[in-house]
């Protein structure tokens, strides 16, 4: 029996879900295909219905999960609120999320995962690691603008490229903390990212 878009959507998204947390627990190399279609409930044959191989399920994932998973928590440095509370609110959501929101952890432990090297990717993904590196940057851009205009308001000697990339090494990190325990991570209130609120803004 031929299935309709609806079932061939919800099994894609079973199949990107399953395979997001088994590339984070497993690490991409070491993940299986037969444990995606395993976690999803499904059979490997409908897994290759939807995905040529590991490379294209791996990109599809990263994709979907991009925009569905971290685009809100960036969003907020977006909104029309005052400087000082997009970024409380951007630093409190996103030790929230690392805490509570399992996906959100799972996508950030994949991405910062470096336990593999070119030649240990899947055929056809030679440049997951320059990918990374490209996504990395993109968020570094984004901090950048957000620091200068910090500078631009207040007058501070302009060095958005440092406070930046200072941020982004705190958003690295704790996502590195909550890869491994999410316990170790600062509280997820005005209080937990104070110092690193009073750092930017100072």
């Amino acid at each position: 029996m031929r299935k309709t878009a609806e079932e061939a959507a919800q099994t894609r998204a079973a199949l990107l879900e399953a395979a997001l947390f088994v590339f984070a627990e497993q690490g991409l190399a070491s993940a299986r295909l037969a444990d995606v279609a395993q976690r999803a409930g499904l059979t490997r044959g409908a897994l290759y219905y939807h995905f040529a191989d590991k490379s294209a399920l791996y990109a599809a994932v990263m994709e979907h999960s991009w925009a569905t998973v971290t685009e809100p928590v960036w969003g907020i440095l977006g909104s029309g609120e005052p400087l000082e509370e997009r970024l409380r609110t951007f630093l409190t959501t996103w030790l929230h999320r690392l805490r509570h929101d399992a996906r959100f952890r799972a996508l950030l432990t994949l991405t910062l995962d470096s336990s593999y090297d070119a030649a240990a990717l899947p055929a056809g993904l030679p440049g997951g690691r320059a990918a990374k590196a490209s996504g990395l940057a993109d968020w570094q851009r984004r901090l950048e603008a957000l620091c200068g205009e910090h500078a631009a308001a207040t007058g501070a000697p302009a060095t958005p490229a440092s406070a930046a990339a200072n941020l982004l090494a705190w958003l690295c990190g704790t996502a590195l903390l909550a890869a491994t325990d999410p316990a170790l991570l600062p509280p997820d209130d005005a209080d937990g990212v104070a110092p690193v609120l009073r750092g930017l803004l100072s």
